[in-house]
């Protein structure tokens, strides 16, 4: 509270230079006396108690709306009656008894009463009042405008978090039916299989932080290839064309795989066709292209939930700045992807 007090000093000052300087100017511009005489003690000492006095309506007036509107805002409304009436009464006591009795002058007339003036304060104590509770207004507006980014920001996060779980045991799940086929048929590459997967399973669960290098994600791609590479023979399933530097440039972990999984969980790998992986950066943007011949096979009942975990991660990553294409013909399936860099 300290600070936002603070901040209300500075605004009231201001506000009652401005004010100042809206009365005298036009007066020096005429010609005429703008400043006080220096040699007036009483109405230097008036100036300078209603100045401080005056102070304590903005703040009081934040201080009450600040500790009881969130709870009761018919109360606030209350105290803030009684603090203003209070500072007038301060007001009161200071101008027309201490400085009568101290040194013998006052600011209003002695035949004034009590009730003329406090009803004659009142219109500077609202005045004087709506600076610091315009002050709370705005404040408690911008904490609910940040409060609602805060809980967008957290749902955003715990989306994508419940996004890339899903990848995990989708991956798994894929790799593991490979792995089983290999030990089902005997083959030798089976325990390495295990270790591929084992070094696969390291990076999902340990360095998959917010963003990773760009060259740590394509490391990962190149050994879910070679896990690819045992399940189809030695034969290479996959064309790599990968063009310019990754550089120092970040990318969200597992954003690029799922485009990999899909190609080869539904393209045909039959007569020589191969997966084509193109991955193009410069300064601005990274590109990368999966282009598979589609299978005639079955597919699952489950179908698959890569592309479109992809496609609304991507919505919370890069909103507005991203391009996803899926072209799809009788024969190919292309999927082509810009981010920035």
């Amino acid at each position: 509270m300290g600070k936002h007090v603070t901040r209300i000093i500075l605004i009231y000052t201001g506000f009652c230079f401005l004010r100042e300087m809206g009365f005298r100017v036009p007066l020096l511009i005429r010609g005429l006396p703008a400043f006080p005489d220096w040699q007036d003690s009483a109405g230097i000492l008036l100036a300078l108690s209603g100045f401080f006095i005056f102070m304590l309506y903005p703040i009081s007036a934040y201080v009450v709306f600040s500790r009881y509107f969130r709870p009761r805002k018919r109360k606030a409304f209350l105290y803030w009656f009684l603090s203003f009436s209070f500072i007038i009464f301060i007001r009161y006591g200071v101008e027309e008894l201490i400085f009568p009795g101290l040194f013998q002058f006052r600011n209003y007339n002695e035949n004034t009463s009590l009730v003329y003036y406090y009803v004659d304060n009142v219109f500077y104590a609202c005045l004087y009042s709506a600076i610091g509770a315009v002050y709370f207004f705005v404040q408690r507006d911008r904490e609910h405008q940040l409060e609602a980014a805060q809980l967008q920001l957290a749902g955003k996060q715990t989306e994508l978090s419940f996004l890339r779980s899903q990848i995990n045991p989708h991956f798994l799940f894929n790799n593991l039916n490979n792995i089983y086929s290999l030990v089902y048929h005997q083959s030798d590459q089976s325990l390495n299989a295990i270790a591929k997967l084992s070094d696969l399973l390291r990076y999902m669960l340990y360095d998959s932080n917010e963003k990773v290098p760009l060259q740590k994600e394509l490391d990962y791609i190149h050994k879910y290839l070679e896990l690819q590479q045992m399940r189809f023979g030695m034969q290479a399933p996959a064309h790599v064309e990968i063009k310019g530097e990754a550089g120092n440039a970040g990318i969200p972990p597992l954003l690029l795989i799922p485009f990999v999984e899909n190609a080869f969980k539904h393209g045909d790998m039959k007569n020589g066709n191969t997966i084509l992986i193109r991955l193009h950066t410069d300064e601005a943007m990274i590109r990368f292209t999966v282009i598979n011949t589609i299978g005639q096979q079955q597919k699952d009942s489950g179908g698959g939930i890569g592309l479109e975990n992809v496609r609304r991660r991507l919505e919370l990553l890069y909103p507005g700045r991203h391009t996803l294409q899926v072209q799809k013909t009788r024969d190919i399936f292309e999927v082509q992807l810009e981010i920035p860099r």
